[in-house]
């Protein structure tokens, strides 16, 4: 399961002292594996999450993804608890771009990606056809976001290649066609995050 190949990889990436950098995207996907592994175990203090999007909205607002991810951080009880990275994004596109830019070269390469899969392929606010998915700085300013809100911040395809370690879920109904459109060569978001492993659920598999 997606939730057992998470843990594999966190405790291989995380060995003695060694941090282990986890970029995850929002959304309910992403959030049922974290809260199937925060139970089944409690340790997380060598773990850094990364957020691989934020919707520009201000801090606390319930449509973040710092928010719904600390409240389910902070629904659990840990021995160590993990470190959230959050994205500037209430900054604005431009500067929360350039201040994320920073924050990721503290941070350092991630260890593993971990992202849900839109029924339109897009993957964080990286989206089909954009210019943004070609770029080489570790983050980019989304100012067209085809859904609302239109401005984002996001991490990069160029930084989550950096991931040993790439893990795509795809789940429900209307994510059934993204598997065909990538088998007749379709350069979704998908096809370039290029995952190392892929979890689908039965109703995106059928």
């Amino acid at each position: 399961s997606a939730c057992t190949t998470l843990l594999e990889k966190i405790s291989l990436c995380s060995t003695g002292d060694k941090k282990c950098v986890v970029v995850v995207a929002g959304g309910e996907s992403v959030h049922h594996v974290l809260r199937k592994a925060f139970s089944a175990q409690s340790n997380w203090g060598n773990v850094i999450f990364v957020l691989a999007d934020e919707r520009c909205l201000p801090v606390g607002d319930s449509q973040r993804n710092d928010t719904a991810l600390l409240s389910l951080i902070d629904s659990h009880s840990f021995e160590s608890s993990p470190q959230l990275v959050s994205i500037p994004a209430e900054r604005g596109p431009a500067n929360g771009s350039i201040e994320l830019e920073n924050i990721l070269k503290k941070v350092g390469k991630p260890n593993i990606v971990m992202i849900s899969v839109a029924d339109d392929g897009h993957i964080a606010s990286l989206f089909p056809l954009s210019g943004h998915l070609s770029a080489t700085t570790w983050s980019c300013a989304i100012t067209d976001s085809p859904k609302a809100p239109r401005e984002r911040v996001t991490c990069s395809m160029a930084y989550f290649a950096l991931a040993t370690h790439r893990i795509a879920l795809q789940t429900g109904h209307n994510k059934r066609d993204i598997f065909v459109r990538l088998q007749q060569g379709e350069r979704l978001p998908l096809a370039v995050f290029s995952p190392t492993h892929w979890f689908l659920d039965s109703d995106a598999a059928q």
